[in-house]
């Protein structure tokens, strides 16, 4: 078990760790809090000094693409849905329903936001009160992996995971919980000292623990209750290939800001100005539009053009980029106006590469939840399903043009009615069960099982008239 000093220098290292700062600033990018935010304007005096500009206008405008790409493809992902197919077992399918249903997708969704948005997410899992088990979004940022001793597998030893509550006298502490394989240790964490929870009646808590007539026991897991979720192979976050240019982005378009709250008047040459700084005369410019002179001082306004053109162009090159680097979808394209289902393919098609990657990752990771789901379930139902028995289905839906829907499936129905009539006319030529075979492959039907219904009465009255044999 790890010792007080050893869970907290984890937690410190995990704090200002390379892929937690990275994770931060994309969550920070998520939530709409970028780097323009704390853009400032300097200039050098008359003293030769660098001071902080606070007269001139200084709009810090932010662009969150970034939530909308993050949104779009984990929206894309699940737009099909998430099925668990047993093609051989219907009765698995419908017990599957009961762990991964509505309330399972919800928690998934939240997962799959944080692997994009930080680079990784975490899954974790807990039995209900009927003895289900059930699964959980945890959130990533307070989650430390940890292994004990120099062994060299893959398997964590230890999670930790910590986050902030509320105590006595409007201040806060952070709880640390430290999951092994078989139990929970919680402490409190106040300053710089680690303590046990004694708020906890079992402190440390097994993660299956019932509750008997008279005393508690408990079933051992031998396993850590948490699944992660990758982004990629370094655990980045979405944000990395185009936080450059969406900087580039805002600044181009709050200086532009600037630039037409600052000049729209024009530039004041003053010559004989009355007073002790430059910073008085422009604020009297800006909210009396009066200068004082003396006698023999002028005030003479220089218009200036602006760069807008070139700036909107940069912002275009901007915005297209962040789309293409991103392996997004840019809603916001026009064409011609002529969308058709050929065109829209075509603009999913790198939001479609991206979330393919993810896809393959995401169907290795629901293998651990699948596993669980039917391990419990053979037991509950004295039966033998395995993993190889499920089929995990993701098919994400590209929107299409609904009026071309419509006149393709006209023009399939038309196109195998026309095959249909034409494979009846040569009925009297052929026999029966020629006829049906041809019949069946034009319609796409099985035709083992129309040939079963054949040997039905009521069935074959009904085939041999729609096929005019009688």
């Amino acid at each position: 078990m790890l010792d007080s000093s050893a869970i907290m220098t984890a937690i410190s290292a995990d704090k200002y760790s390379k892929k937690k700062r990275q994770a931060r600033v994309g969550q920070a990018y998520y939530d709409g809090q970028h780097d323009i935010l704390n853009m400032r304007i300097f200039y050098i005096d008359q003293n030769g000094k660098v001071q902080e500009d606070t007269t001139r206008s200084n709009a810090r405008i932010k662009h969150p693409f970034f939530q909308e790409i993050a949104d779009q493809e984990v929206a894309y992902i699940l737009s099909g849905g998430i099925t668990f197919r047993s093609k051989n077992y219907p009765d698995l399918e419908k017990c599957l329903e009961k762990y991964f249903g509505d309330i399972f997708i919800g928690q998934l969704q939240e997962v799959l936001i944080d692997t994009v948005v930080r680079g990784f997410g975490y899954l974790y899992w807990y039995k209900d009160e009927r003895n289900q088990t059930r699964f959980c979004h945890a959130d990533s940022m307070g989650i430390v992996e940890v292994k004990d001793g120099d062994t060299t597998d893959t398997v964590n030893d230890y999670i930790i995971r910590y986050y902030p509550v509320a105590v006595k006298n409007n201040r806060t502490a952070t709880r640390v919980e430290v999951w092994d394989a078989n139990m929970t240790y919680y402490y409190i964490m106040t300053g710089g000292t680690l303590e046990l929870d004694k708020n906890i009646p079992v402190n440390p808590l097994p993660h299956i623990l019932y509750k008997g007539e008279s005393d508690y026991y408990y079933e051992e897991m031998n396993r850590l209750p948490f699944v992660r979720l990758d982004n990629n192979r370094s655990q980045r976050s979405g944000l990395s290939n185009i936080k450059d240019i969406i900087d580039d982005y805002d600044i181009m378009n709050s200086c532009l800001t600037n630039n037409l709250q600052d000049v729209a008047e024009g530039i004041y040459v003053v010559k004989g100005f009355r007073g002790t700084s430059l910073d008085e005369l422009v604020c009297n410019v800006k909210a009396k539009k009066v200068v004082g002179v003396s006698e023999k001082g002028d005030v003479d306004i220089k218009t200036v053009n602006i760069p807008y053109e070139a700036r909107k162009i940069k912002m275009e090159i901007d915005e297209k980029n962040i789309y293409r680097f991103a392996l997004a979808f840019n809603s916001s394209q026009s064409g011609d106006g002529n969308i058709t289902n050929i065109i829209l393919k075509s603009r999913y098609t790198l939001l479609d590469m991206k979330a393919g990657k993810l896809i393959t990752r995401l169907k290795e990771f629901l293998q651990i939840p699948l596993n669980i789901a039917i391990d419990e379930i053979n037991v509950a139902n004295q039966t033998s399903y395995t993993p190889e028995d499920v089929t995990i289905e993701i098919k994400p839906i590209v929107p299409t043009d609904e009026k071309e829907d419509a006149e393709i499936a006209q023009l399939q129905a038309e196109t195998v009615q026309t095959k249909v009539s034409t494979v009846l006319d040569i009925a009297p030529l052929v026999d029966e069960e020629t006829l049906l075979q041809e019949i069946c492959s034009v319609m796409e039907l099985d035709y083992e099982d129309v040939k079963k219904k054949m040997l039905q009465p009521d069935e074959a009255a009904a085939i041999r008239e729609v096929l005019s044999l009688e």
